[in-house]
Formats: structure tokens, C-alpha cells, sequence
């Protein structure tokens, strides 16, 4: 007899337990929360699928709730699709979410190629209908129309213009006696591994107001508000190999790559390279390294690495007003921000012919910042003039009119914690009306196109300070 009153009991009891949680109500006055009120998606490149994002649907009330409809708006046109609570589809009916219970919603875009080189906004939204109270949870992304090339070969002279960005995969190599013309405002987005591979001829014709850019394929976040285009590593970089000569580079911005822009021995009787205003930035191990080359760079910016920033293994180099600046924080810096060296590894002497830095700045977060490697004095030739450097003070006669160790107060490292960094000049740096203008005269515009030439005198580094 007691066994049977316990049973009874027992089954009254889940009764009223089921009936506790599937309490419904039609109430019009109840409606649904949202993690967030928008879901956002960073640049999206046509044809190709975004990652997932994810929201969750609230019921936040004391009674459980149907939802009547889940409806993607503009289904089809968009380019958005939904999933709720494991279900697909654009239109999904009768969802029931009990009381005080959430729903796990997931939201994808892929964007139609809109023939532009400027990015588009799209825009769709959910619409909820809960007891005949409507809500809309909107979607917003950015489109891109891009110019996919995969494993692209260049075997006769060609030009590429500012018609659309290209998305690279794996390479672009320009083969031997070939030219690759690159036209102002061409912007590359990299993906994983992916190189520029020159056995020919690169030639950069960048503008201040509209640069050439080589940065990642990723526009997400890698953590909180920390974007991947701050992250070091993303892509290979730009190699220029033995025999090709002649490459011009101006108003060239490389961002996020493993190794910068890298020069392989050459004969130094024949230019390799000339730099004008660029900037690499970000290198998960240089920004640049050249071995036997003769390069000229004016206007250059070479910042945060993990190793060395810039790396000169002999050669004939000028640096005019250039900036080596190294605040790498992904990791423990492993060198200084600048060698000089007239051997490489492996042992082979690779004569220093000449190496001038000129109302230039060497500057990061060692103690030393300039090394040297020398096997031979008589190899070895470098100066520094009216320059800007971190390093044990010395009065050898390869250093004229140095400013030791002086903070150039840079305008922004890192300061609000997401790696981003702005290295032109804060008022009060050491740095300013400090060049010597003889050799200013040959470069009177900045990094940014700003004259160093219309005050008491120009600054030293790649920026020219304004009020």
C-alpha cells in the first residue's frame, strides 16, 4: 500500500514538474532578448563564405514562450543564412523556448561580386514574431569584390591598376627578364604562406594619397578588440632574387607579413633597389634583410619585428631620413633593430662597401640597437650623420652629430593595448629641426608628403613634425 501512494505521488509530481516547465503563455506584452542588437561582419570578399558568427535568442520571462516565426528577410538576396537552434532554413515556425532558457542562433554571409574596387555595406535583419510582438535582429557586413589569382605567373611585361583589390593564394612570381608594373592605390590582401617572388623586374609607382598595400586576407579579430591586421605573420613576403635589378619601390606600405621584403645577393656594380617612402611594418621576423645589394632608401619606415628590423650583410646602402624603430610585443625580442655585418652565416665575406645613415633614427626598446659583425675593418665601411640612435655612446669617426639615446617620443606605441603604433614625432622630441638640410634638399616632402623645408629646419626620421 505504501509502495503504491509513493508511486502515485512520484507521478503527480513530474506531472506538475512538465506542466511547470511547459507553462506558456500568449501574453503580447513578453518578448525575447538578444545577446546583441546587430551581428557584424568584417570585410567579406565576393564569392567567398565568411566565418560563422553566433548570437543567442533570451527568454528572460517566467513563462515559457513559441515563436512563431524566424524569418530571414531578404532570403536569397542578401547573401546571409541562419541557423536556429540546429535548424537551417529562412523561414522557421513554431520555436519554442522555455522560460528563463536561451536559443543558439548562427549567421553566415557570402557577398555577390559587385564590380567595385570599393567595399559595399549589406544589410538584412531576423525578424522575430513572439505572441504578434515583432522584433528584428539586424545583420551588416562589408563586401569586397576582389581579383582572385592563385599560383599567378608573370612571363611578359605586364601592369596591374587600381580596378579592384587582389586576393592572392600561394604566389606571384615574376619570371627573369620580365617586369610587373604595380599602379598607385593597388591594394594586395595575402593569404596564409603566400609570397611576391621576383626573378625580373618589380616596379611600385605608389602615390602619398593613394599607396600601393600588401597586408593579410583577414579583416576578423583575432581577440577582443585586437584586429588580425595588427597581428605579425599572416603572410610570406616579397622576395627579389639574384638578377633582377632595377626594382623601384615608392609609396609601398607591407604590413603583417613573416619577412618583410627580402634582397638576395647580387652584383653591387648594378642597382638592385631603390626605396622611396616605404613603410614595413609588423614582421614576425624582419623587415628587411639584403645581402651584397645596392640599394638607395629615402623616406623609409622599418618597424616592429621579432628579430632584427633591418639586416645588411655587405653590400653599397644609403638610408635618407628612415626610421628603424622596434616595439615588437607578440613575443621576447630576440636582436637589435639594426646589423651590419660583412659575412653571412654560413661564413662567405660579403665586403660593407658603403653604408650611410643619414638624418636617420635607430630606436626601440633595448639597450642596444645598432650591432655590428665584422670579419675584415678594411670591409667594412659605414658612417652615421645627424642621426637619432640607441646605443652605447662612442666617438669613433664613423659617427658625426648623434643624438644618444635620446627617447624621440614616437606618438603612440601601443598605448590602447591592441598593438596599434604610430611612429611621426610628439611635440617636444629630440628629433626635431635636428637634420642636417644639405641632405634634406633632396628630399624635401615626408613619409606623408608634408614639407620638411617650410620651418626653422627639418626633423630627423622619415616624419617631419607638425603642430
Amino acid at each position: 500500500m505504501k509502495k503504491n501512494i509513493l508511486y502515485i505521488f512520484t507521478i503527480i509530481t513530474l506531472a506538475y514538474s512538465c506542466t511547470s516547465d511547459d507553462d506558456f503563455s500568449s501574453d503580447s506584452n513578453l518578448s525575447l532578448a538578444f545577446s546583441s542588437d546587430k551581428v557584424s561582419f568584417d570585410t567579406v570578399f565576393a564569392t567567398i563564405g565568411s566565418a560563422t558568427k553566433q548570437f543567442k535568442v533570451y527568454n528572460r520571462n517566467n513563462n515559457s514562450l513559441v515563436i512563431e516565426s524566424i524569418e530571414l528577410m531578404s532570403a536569397g538576396e542578401s547573401g546571409f543564412r541562419i541557423n536556429v537552434d540546429g535548424e537551417k532554413g529562412t523561414r522557421l515556425e513554431n520555436v519554442e523556448i522555455l522560460k528563463k532558457d536561451s536559443l543558439f542562433g548562427f549567421v553566415e554571409v557570402t557577398v555577390d561580386p559587385q564590380n567595385t574596387s570599393s567595399p559595399v555595406l549589406i544589410r538584412d535583419s531576423i525578424k522575430f514574431v513572439t505572441n504578434g510582438n515583432i522584433q528584428f535582429l539586424q545583420l551588416e557586413a562589408i563586401g569586397q569584390d576582389v581579383i582572385i589569382w592563385k599560383t599567378k605567373t608573370i612571363t611578359k611585361d605586364s601592369v596591374i591598376t587600381n580596378t579592384k583589390p587582389l586576393l592572392i593564394y600561394d604566389s606571384i612570381v615574376i619570371k627573369k627578364n620580365t617586369s610587373l608594373t604595380i599602379e598607385k592605390g593597388v591594394k594586395f590582401f595575402m593569404k596564409n604562406k603566400s609570397s611576391i617572388q621576383t626573378y625580373g623586374t618589380l616596379k611600385m609607382n605608389g602615390t602619398v594619397d593613394e599607396p600601393i598595400v600588401f597586408r593579410g586576407s583577414r579583416f576578423d579579430k583575432i581577440e577582443g578588440d585586437i584586429p588580425y591586421d595588427n597581428v605579425p605573420g599572416q603572410w610570406n613576403g616579397i622576395y627579389i632574387y639574384p638578377g633582377s635589378y632595377d626594382n623601384h619601390l615608392e609609396n609601398v606600405y607591407v604590413r603583417n607579413a613573416t619577412r618583410g621584403i627580402t634582397f638576395y645577393a647580387s652584383d653591387v656594380q648594378y642597382n638592385k633597389a631603390s626605396l622611396m617612402n616605404v613603410a614595413v611594418h609588423n614582421s614576425a621576423e624582419y623587415c628587411m634583410s639584403a645581402t651584397n645589394s645596392k640599394i638607395d632608401a629615402a623616406n623609409c619606415l622599418f618597424s616592429n619585428s621579432k628579430s632584427t628590423s633591418v639586416l645588411l650583410h655587405g653590400g653599397e646602402y644609403t638610408f635618407l631620413h628612415c626610421t628603424i624603430a622596434n616595439y615588437y610585443r607578440w613575443s621576447a625580442r630576440q636582436s637589435s633593430a639594426l646589423l651590419l655585418s660583412n659575412f653571412v652565416d654560413i661564413g662567405i665575406q660579403t665586403p660593407l662597401g658603403r653604408c650611410d645613415f643619414i638624418n636617420s633614427i635607430i630606436y626601440g626598446s633595448l639597450t642596444e640597437e645598432v650591432m655590428f659583425n665584422e670579419k675584415s675593418p678594411q670591409d667594412f665601411n659605414y658612417q652615421f650623420i645627424s642621426s637619432l640612435i640607441k646605443r652605447k655612446e662612442t666617438d669613433a669617426p664613423q659617427f658625426k652629430d648623434i643624438i644618444w639615446n635620446k627617447n624621440p617620443l614616437f606618438r603612440d606605441l601601443n598605448s590602447k593595448g591592441i598593438y596599434n603604433y604610430n611612429f611621426e614625432l610628439s611635440s617636444g622630441s629630440p628629433a626635431i629641426n635636428e637634420a642636417d638640410k644639405s641632405y634634406s634638399l633632396s628630399v624635401p616632402f615626408d613619409l606623408k608628403g608634408r614639407s620638411r623645408l617650410s620651418d626653422s629646419g627639418p626633423d630627423i626620421g622619415c616624419y617631419e613634425w607638425v603642430q
